[in-house]
């Protein structure tokens, strides 16, 4: 469903702690000048472009507004909305050691909400965040009407907007996302008002329920996840009937670990029923780089939730192209045209036949509707012995036994610890039981293969 283009990170809390982060020093200045700052910096008191007022309107289409005791970056697109039902609203969430300017300069949103005719929001955290600028998703108690947390503000700053006549945005058309403790907040927002948030963008987000400290490593479980989840929705689960989900990570990512991104998928493709799954390649999708795959989760009306590993991506937010920044990666996938894609194409409150003539989807339909196992690199075993035992080394075995033979690395505890093959640093999933196929293309070199030649 996306149009044709003109031409188409942050830490979590507990990360943070260990930065050295590097603040300028503004001087005494005459009440006129400010001292240039570079992001995360540029919003503070005496930098400038930031640190007070309540609004402003800026180039390009772009505001900043105080809204729900927020300063939100604000961008209102010149083109038609996409969809005859009204604009779409995207609110995307920073990271930790981040700011709405940080995402506004490198995030790369404009262009795709130039393409969708999408209204685009950044806020940065209330209050300067829990600590550097980080959003508090952390722990069990959220609710919508807490003033001490984020959640109340969020919500706010939603209902500000759709009711916003001028802006004409279709309450059936918003979405969130977020990095780090921003795709943290994402995940909360998304179990705690699914009648709102009709899709939700998790980048390198903990899972719901988790502590500050509880990022190198998972700390939770599917079931423990799904409780959480479902228990903050109450008696508005119903909403997860309809809403999506699109999870991104990079396989290089060492701060928040990696199966909390496969985690935090499957629970949320178990909430919505969506058991059939299928591997895609990402060859085709917009950015810089394009290597790693994505899992489909759907269900008997298509795709539900999406789960991509950018191979290469560390924990940064993928643009794919632009300027860059402060954890932001350009050398990725363009997440912001991905995920709008996701959600425009399989949107499911919005009503069939409103959408626009030109549509492109980039998920097809999963090719296998009853897998066998819900783990997205679990094919059986088709080749389990070498086909050619005078040529190269190629077959089939679980990601432990191919570390056994020396074959792959792996670090973490099973089910969510990732797998690489030895020399290439091919992805191989997450499990000991997850079986993948292998190709010795040198000495001590391994490819992944979807099967033996």
């Amino acid at each position: 469903m996306r149009r044709p283009r003109s031409g188409m990170p942050a830490l979590a809390l507990g990360g943070v702690l260990s930065l050295a982060l590097a603040v300028p020093v503004v001087s005494a200045l005459p009440a006129a000048e400010a001292l240039p700052c570079d992001p995360p910096f540029d919003t503070l008191p005496g930098c400038e472009g930031g640190g007070g007022g309540g609004g402003g309107s800026d180039a390009e289409g772009w505001s900043t507004e105080t809204i729900a005791g927020m300063s939100v970056q604000l961008y209102v697109p010149q083109s038609a909305p996409a969809l005859s039902s009204g604009r779409a609203l995207m609110v995307s969430l920073h990271g930790c050691a981040q700011t709405a300017s940080t995402l506004r300069t490198g995030a790369n949103w404009q262009q795709t909400a130039d393409d969708y005719g999408m209204v685009v929001a950044l806020p940065d955290a209330p209050n300067g965040g829990v600590i550097f600028g980080c959003w508090d998703y952390y722990d069990g108690n959220h609710s919508r009407t807490n003033p001490a947390r984020h959640d109340d503000n969020l919500l706010g700053l939603v209902d500000e907007l759709t009711d916003r006549e001028a802006l004409g945005l279709d309450p059936d058309q918003v979405y969130l996302s977020g990095l780090s403790s921003g795709g943290g907040e994402t995940m909360v927002m998304g179990c705690l008002a699914p009648d709102v948030f009709a899709g939700i963008g998790i980048n390198a987000g903990p899972t719901v329920g988790t502590t500050s400290g509880q990022i190198s490593s998972v700390a939770t479980s599917k079931a423990a996840g799904t409780n959480t989840c479902t228990g903050f929705a109450g008696s508005g689960a119903d909403a997860f009937g309809t809403q999506l989900t699109s999870v991104v990570y990079g396989s290089n990512d060492a701060t928040v670990a990696p199966g909390y991104n496969t985690l935090n998928g499957q629970i949320m493709a178990g909430i919505y029923g969506a058991s059939t799954v299928s591997t895609q390649s990402l060859e085709g999708v917009p950015g810089s780089s394009t290597a790693g795959s994505a899992t489909i989760y759907s269900d008997g009306d298509g795709p539900r939730v999406s789960v991509v590993q950018n191979t290469g991506l560390g924990h940064n937010w993928p643009a794919g192209e632009g300027p860059g920044g402060a954890y932001i990666s350009t050398s990725s996938i363009d997440y912001p045209a991905y995920l709008t894609d996701f959600f425009f194409e399989h949107n499911r409150r919005v009503e069939a036949g409103t959408g626009p003539t030109d549509p492109e989807p980039t998920d097809p339909e999963p090719t296998d509707p009853e897998p066998t196992d819900p783990e997205p690199s679990d094919p059986e075993p088709t080749d389990p012995e070498p086909t050619d035992p005078e040529g190269p080394w190629c077959g089939s075995a679980t990601n432990a036994e191919h570390e056994s033979a020396g074959r792959a690395v792996s670090y973490g505890v099973d089910p969510y610890n990732p797998f690489y093959a030895v020399g290439s640093n091919d992805y191989l999933g997450q499990g000991d039981a997850t079986v993948t196929t292998l190709v010795e293309t040198s000495d001590d070199v391994y490819d992944v293969v979807t099967a033996c030649p």
